[in-house]
């Protein structure tokens, strides 16, 4: 399964009551660890893990404290320092060599099951909102508003749902673009007119496939959910419609635009469109993708993927040696 927050509790919700469940909230980390403050993973008594707040060095020993918090119906805070040599993550090898500092929750229907149904719910409506935790251990306690200042004493996460992808134009290429993005947790949608194109059947991983015409691709209301558009047609009259119409009427939310192709054939594709760069809501990556090589379809895909996570993400797409994770 998919480890963002809004897939872990769409699979935990239908279970909500199928025994006990534990709520493993990272409140805290120092040095290298390998996810950061915020992460949230659900544990059962019956074993099941959904979600990861590490890569399976820390787990294990969360379930065994799990236990605790349910003998006596209370949460927990627990430090995993990996620089210690006296520390159970030490001990065992464990960690990327840094401290992590989890909350640990017992869920209930008693304590509305600490409000994770409204996060699936402003999730589910592609709301941002903010997860609120007492950072204490005693009573299990947690709330949900749309805006947050943290004060003394709490724990807050800022909660955000999968971004939309909408791919324009359902060649056998565009594929592995909804397989990777869909690996990633985004919501995908696949749009083109043709037929024979963007058939369900063809792209099983994707949210949704729809065939409007490329001139009309603003009546789906898919196309005002999107974060991220790639545009790859293979058809400069059907790239040259879609851009026009992402001129006219922006997604609001609009954050990463792609054209497939090189630059000269971008130019021709605004050029019938009769529009300039400048007319786009966003920046236009054309040609779209980062070079990394490779000219198969996956290849492609995986590389304007990478450009598409960064933009979201506020990051370069440079090497880490010597620099921060995150």
């Amino acid at each position: 399964m998919n480890h963002h927050i809004y897939h872990v509790l769409s699979n935990w919700y239908p279970r909500r009551d199928e025994g006990r469940w534990l709520l493993a909230t990272i409140v805290s980390t120092q040095g290298s660890s390998y996810r950061k403050a915020g992460a949230m993973m659900l544990f059962s008594e019956q074993g099941t893990q959904l979600g990861v707040v590490s890569g399976g060095c820390l787990e294990s020993d969360i379930l065994h404290q799990a236990r605790r918090c349910w003998e006596r119906n209370v949460s927990r805070i627990v430090t995993y320092d990996m620089q210690e040599e006296g520390d159970i993550a030490w001990r065992l090898g464990l960690g990327c060599g840094g401290e992590v500092t989890l909350l640990l929750q017992p869920i209930s229907a008693e304590t509305d099951y600490l409000s994770l149904p409204n996060v699936l719910s402003a999730l589910q409506n592609a709301a941002p909102c903010s997860y609120v935790q007492p950072l204490r251990e005693g009573e299990p306690k947690a709330a949900v508003c749309d805006s947050h200042h943290p004060i003394a004493g709490e724990f807050v996460c800022q909660v955000t749902p999968p971004p939309v992808l909408a791919i324009l134009g359902g060649g056998v290429d565009a594929i592995p673009v909804s397989d990777i993005a869909t690996r990633l947790g985004w919501h995908v949608l696949v749009n083109d007119s043709r037929p024979r194109y963007a058939r369900a059947k063809d792209f099983t991983s994707a949210t949704q496939t729809t065939a409007l015409p490329a001139n009309a691709i603003e009546q789906g209301p898919w196309y005002h959910k999107a974060n991220g558009v790639i545009v790859m047609h293979h058809h400069v009259g059907m790239d040259a419609d879609s851009l026009r119409t992402l001129a006219k009427v922006s997604p609001e939310k609009l954050q990463y635009l792609a054209l497939l192709g090189p630059w000269h054939r971008a130019e021709r594709v605004l050029d019938e469109a009769g529009i300039t760069e400048q007319d786009l809501p966003v920046n236009l990556f054309a040609p779209a993708g980062l070079s990394i090589g490779g000219d198969l379809p996956e290849s492609i895909a995986l590389s304007m993927l990478s450009q598409a996570h960064g933009v979201f993400h506020d990051k370069p797409a440079d090497g880490l040696k010597g620099k921060p994770c995150r």
